[in-house]
């Protein structure tokens, strides 16, 4: 696995923020897409040979520039997203709490056909608010809800609960 550490300097430069988020990218995943601008950051990894067109399994990470946004909300603004292009999808809140003194929820999200790939699709999603950024960071995979096994759920929680966010300049409220 790679150490990817989220430096706005380096990795973020339209996004301004002292807050850096980091995950283990798993082994096997290429970046495939990447945009933004001064308010908005997406970063999107699939499986070395696929692309965001045909996948298997995606990673996004996105960082929105809005600081102290409640988890729980912006999950119902996503959700209602997801029924605007998935009219039978399904949405739960797994978890929601404090890491790292920031405010977190997890949540999984099912489209029995996802418009842009003709797949189904499993996600699941966890946010954090920052003080400075909301960030995302979902693992998705194209398969039916049927077809989640033991493996699929701890592979996806195992890389959702690894991720972190941290400030050095506030390391006594957000330690790194």
């Amino acid at each position: 696995m790679k150490r990817l550490l989220l430096i706005s300097t380096l990795f973020l430069p339209a996004i301004a923020m002292s807050e850096d988020i980091s995950f283990d990218l798993p082994s096997g995943f290429a970046k495939a897409f990447e945009d933004g601008d001064s308010s908005f950051f997406i970063q999107e990894w699939v499986p070395t040979g696929e692309s965001v067109d045909n996948w298997s399994q995606m990673l996004t990470l996105t960082v929105l520039e809005k600081a102290n946004v409640d988890p729980i909300k912006f999950f119902d603004l996503m959700a209602d997203e997801w029924g605007e292009s998935c009219p039978d999808y399904g949405a739960m809140l797994l978890h929601h709490g404090e890491e790292n003194n920031y405010p977190i929820a997890v949540w999984l999200l099912t489209c029995p056909e996802n418009y842009m790939t003709g797949k189904p699709e499993v996600t699941y999603v966890k946010g954090i608010s920052g003080n400075e950024n909301f960030y995302t960071v979902q693992i998705a995979h194209a398969v039916r809800v049927d077809e989640v096994d033991d493996s699929t759920v701890n592979v996806s929680m195992g890389f959702l609960k690894q991720v972190a966010v941290c400030d050095n300049g506030r390391s006594e409220a957000h330690p790194c």
